[in-house]
């Protein structure tokens, strides 16, 4: 009886340690999976799920599978408050990925830093967003990085002397137009006006109006991609002929659907494109077209990352929220879809862009 006992002991001790061992890993993401901001959620959820997907074929974290729980920011900072209170007090969440938007994923931030609980957010670029707090982490680069990008983009590489700027009047459109203005005028160009717009707004006749008369040979736009369409429609409506540059938010089929012979010719940058070499990106591309049917996007690619960044950090963290975001802190030389990641002590990478343009209605690589 007595051995009878303890073999069923042993037996309850190991299926009970087994069930713990299998408890799901959870990770939040929120996005905007509706409104005019569902695209770049899409984007988030493809990304998200086909990290899952491959960590939970691949045997899980340690044996664990992963588990998402996804939420729709709508693009309302008042959701995205919301939604992060919901997620720190869910005991089960170990790390958040979100926003798309700055302004959003700055507002979670003064929830989830004091809370504890890592946030990383795949494209969020204001500077100021990882200074919130300790636990605040990015995939992508600042405003400053790729501000300064492409105005040496524009003003050196490509020549432009005399350029205009329209902006969204956001924490994200004004230092994005900052940083880009002021690389540019570093770089021997001339700002001949800077434009803001409110959040919302459709009709750009006016701001247009006014720049056509200053005859830019450049129109750089610090703005989404539904504005940059509508401010593309409408100058190629009124004979506003000029060339169009913008940064990685503008990087999507849907601004050419949705513009089409107005957008053509239209510049940008992007963290990843289909179609580079990097063994990571290759096989990240590969993998994506298997399941979706269609190559991937940048903002794909860095949910992607941010996925398998705050995954290495549970194995190497355990489920304690402190030891994650240690864990993530030390991250060094970890090969993403997007670039390799080494964190500074201010808790961005530093990247590379990838220079594209709007070619025979498509996005490519730039020629220039």
């Amino acid at each position: 009886m007595i051995k009878r006992f303890l073999s069923i002991l042993v037996f309850a001790v190991f299926f009970a340690t087994a069930a713990v061992a299998a408890e799901p890993v959870v990770l939040g993401v929120f996005a905007p999976l509706t409104g005019d901001g569902a695209e770049y959620g899409e984007s988030f959820r493809k990304g998200a799920e086909l990290a899952a997907k491959q960590i939970n074929e691949a045997g899980g974290i340690d044996g664990a599978p992963l588990e998402l729980i996804f939420e729709d920011s709508k693009a309302d900072s008042r959701e995205v408050i919301l939604i992060a209170q919901r997620f720190i007090s869910n005991p089960k969440v170990l790390g958040v990925i979100g926003d798309f938007y700055s302004s959003e994923s700055m507002a979670a931030a003064q929830i989830y830093s004091p809370a504890g609980l890592v946030q990383i957010s795949p494209t969020a670029s204001h500077p100021d967003f990882t200074m919130i707090g300790e636990y605040i982490f990015r995939a992508g680069t600042t405003q400053f990085h790729e501000g300064a990008f492409l105005g040496r983009w524009a003003a050196n590489t490509l020549g432009y002397k005399k350029i205009a700027t329209i902006f969204i009047n956001n924490d994200w459109g004004v230092v994005s137009n900052r940083y880009f203005t002021e690389t540019a005028i570093a770089e021997g160009a001339e700002i001949l006006a800077m434009e803001p717009f409110i959040p919302g707004e459709i009709d750009f006749i006016a701001i247009l109006t006014k720049l056509k008369n200053l005859n830019p040979d450049l129109l750089y736009l610090s703005t989404m991609w539904a504005d940059a369409a509508q401010i593309a429609v409408q100058a190629d409506k009124m004979g506003f002929k000029t060339d169009l540059m913008g940064g990685g938010s503008l990087a999507t089929d849907a601004l050419i659907q949705n513009a089409g012979a107005a957008v053509e010719g239209i510049r940008a940058n992007l963290s990843f494109f289909p179609g580079d070499p990097r063994p990571a990106s290759m096989m990240f591309t590969e993998d994506f077209e298997k399941v979706y049917g269609h190559p991937p996007h940048s903002h794909s690619a860095l949910t992607y990352d941010s996925v398998m960044l705050l995954a290495e950090a549970v194995k190497n963290g355990g489920r304690d929220r402190a030891k994650i975001r240690d864990a993530l802190a030390a991250t060094k030389d970890f090969p993403g879809a997007s670039g390799t990641f080494t964190y500074d002590a201010d808790r961005n990478p530093v990247k590379e862009n990838a220079r594209i343009q709007v070619r025979d209605g498509k996005w490519q690589i730039a020629e220039k």
